[in-house]
C-alpha cells in the first residue's frame, strides 16, 4: 500500500474515533425539559333580560301631567369575562322634555317581567328628564352600584319608572301634546 494511501486512511480512522468520542461526550452531558399541554382560548360574553330581549318596558297612552308607568326587569351576565356594563338609549329619544325618568337598581327575585314583585332598591342610577338621558355606550349609566365588573351570573333588577311633566300652562293644552319613543339598551364590554 502506498503512503499517501496509508496516511489517507490513517486520516479517516482517527476522524472516525474522534467523531465517536465527541458523540460519547456530548450525550453524557445531555438534558431536556418539555413543557406540553399548551392551549390558548377566548371568553366568552353573554348578558339577557328576563323579558327575552323583546318586549316593551312600557307602553302607555292617555296620560295626564303627574301619571306614571313603573315596569321592572332582571339584566343577568353569563359570561366569563369580566368587565362593564352600561345602560343607554340605543335610539333617538322623541318628545323626551314631556316626561321624566327615573332607574333604580336593586334585588328582585319574583315576579315575571314586567311587574316589580318584591323590588329592593338599592340606589338610583338617573332622576331627571328623559331628554337628558344617556344615549351611548361612553355615556351610559354604570350598571352596579358600587361601579364593580359584572362577573359570571350577576343579576342586577331595575325600576323604571316614566311620568308626564306638568309644564304649568293650565287649561291651554286640550290635545296630546307630546308622545315619544326609545329603546333600552345594556351593553357589555370586555377590555
Amino acid at each position: 500500500m502506498s503512503t499517501i494511501r496509508k496516511l489517507s486512511l490513517t486520516v479517516l480512522i482517527v476522524g472516525l474515533v474522534a467523531g465517536v468520542a465527541a458523540v460519547g461526550a456530548f450525550s453524557a452531558y445531555s438534558e431536556t425539559t418539555s413543557n406540553t399541554g399548551n392551549s390558548f382560548a377566548t371568553g366568552s360574553v353573554s348578558i339577557s333580560d328576563n323579558d327575552g330581549s323583546s318586549a316593551a318596558l312600557y307602553s302607555a297612552a292617555g296620560r295626564k301631567p303627574g301619571d306614571s308607568v313603573v315596569s321592572c326587569i332582571r339584566v343577568t351576565y353569563t359570561g366569563s369575562l369580566a368587565s362593564d356594563v352600561k345602560l343607554y338609549a340605543s335610539s333617538g329619544i322623541t318628545g323626551g322634555s314631556a316626561f321624566n325618568l327615573k332607574v333604580e337598581r336593586g334585588v328582585q327575585t319574583t315576579g315575571a317581567f314586567p311587574a316589580c314583585g318584591n323590588f329592593a332598591s338599592t340606589s338610583t342610577a338617573y332622576d331627571g328628564p328623559l331628554t337628558a338621558f344617556p344615549t351611548s355606550y361612553a355615556t351610559g349609566l354604570d350598571g352596579k352600584n358600587p361601579v364593580a365588573p359584572w362577573t359570571t351570573n350577576d343579576v342586577v333588577a331595575y325600576r323604571f319608572t316614566i311620568s308626564v311633566n306638568d309644564d304649568g300652562t293650565a287649561g291651554a293644552h286640550t290635545a296630546v301634546v307630546s308622545t315619544g319613543s326609545h329603546d333600552f339598551t345594556w351593553e357589555f364590554r370586555s377590555s
